[in-house]
């Protein structure tokens, strides 16, 4: 059995933005879905800042010996001879720590192009409010469309998205950890890839907990698995290195009742929020009785039904996003 490692408080409220198709294969499995770090469209997923290159490889000294070994360069004294063999030895022998265990540097370009398809993660947000754009991101394609005349790709998923909230403590007591690999669950920092400079002793663990500045917004707290053996071989050689044909994990859920503490339903698309509106004051001239009529009352048959089935007693709410301005006297308690 492998270790788990919490680096962040248990009792901390975590939410998951994912599609109804994906929510229903959660339930139905009663697993929850790790992918894999190559498979991300963050490119710069797992990779290192640029700044420690030469503490993972040292190809730069490869090629300064080579240029020193080149063929027509001046010959050398017997102590300049013993002084290049010392120095390729050194090359050769040169060690880093690695999440994987020690490597040789000679390896390192292969480690780092080979390192984040042997490592999964199930990403979540500690956003304490519901977010617009983790709704459009990570949720339904089509429950924000903004195309103006929509399109068949959204129309299959308008509004069918939900949120999980749950606690990392909730998670941690109820995933069965698979055989051979450890979890790690800590929140993301985000950084300058070009800038920024990792203390050697971090590189172990930091580069994969660290993502571009420019998906700050997501708040991630991100739950990573990843082998515990010490057979996975990065080579300089061409295609040498191990090959993972593992393309995701997935680790079961004890109890569903447990590690699910509330679910909250997508909100409706904003043009339809926009015609639903309009037609109602139009028709009302006031807001009240607005926010029934754009409850996602489909999708909550969905989910409880799915629940019903399932055995599951999980609460089921309506977005935020559906609540309604105060435009008058009848409106004022809604």
């Amino acid at each position: 059995m492998g270790q788990v490692k919490i680096e962040i408080p248990r009792d901390t409220v975590i939410k998951r933005y994912l599609s109804f198709q994906n929510f229903e294969l959660l339930i139905k499995n009663q697993s929850l879905y790790f992918s894999r770090f190559d498979k991300f469209e963050d490119h710069l997923e797992g990779g290192i800042n640029r700044r420690n290159y030469h503490n993972i490889s040292n190809s730069t000294s490869v090629v300064d010996l080579a240029m020193h070994r080149w063929p027509g360069v001046s010959p050398r004294t017997e102590e300049e001879t013993k002084a290049l063999e010392k120095t390729e030895a050194a090359i050769f022998e040169d060690t880093f720590p690695s999440i994987l265990g020690v490597q040789k540097k000679l390896d390192g370009d292969a480690f780092l192009k080979n390192i984040s398809s042997w490592l999964y993660a199930s990403c979540w947000t500690d956003l304490r409010h519901e977010c617009q754009a983790m709704w459009q991101l990570y949720g339904s394609s089509g429950s924000n469309c903004r195309h103006e005349n929509g399109c068949q790709e959204c129309a299959k998923t308008l509004g069918n998205s939900v949120c999980i909230e749950t606690t990392v403590g909730a998670i941690v007591d109820n995933l069965e950890l698979a055989k051979g690999y450890n979890l790690t669950i800590q929140k993301i920092e985000y950084l300058d890839h070009r800038t920024s400079h990792f203390h050697e002793s971090d590189l172990i663990m930091r580069p994969y907990f660290s993502k571009a500045l420019h998906f700050s917004y997501e708040n991630e707290v991100r739950f990573m698995l990843w082998p515990e053996s010490n057979d996975i071989r990065f080579s300089y050689k061409y295609n040498q290195s191990t090959v993972n044909d593992q393309h995701s994990q997935q680790l079961k859920i004890k109890d569903l009742n447990s590690f699910i503490h509330r679910v909250v339903l997508a909100p409706p698309p904003p043009s339809k929020i926009s015609k639903t509106r309009s037609l109602h004051l139009e028709n009302y001239d006031s807001e009240l009785g607005l926010k029934e009529k754009l409850s996602n009352k489909s999708l909550k048959s969905k989910v409880e039904e799915l629940f019903k089935i399932n055995k599951l007693a999980i609460r089921v709410t309506e977005s935020d996003l559906i609540q309604i301005a105060t435009t008058d006297l009848y409106t004022l308690d809604e």
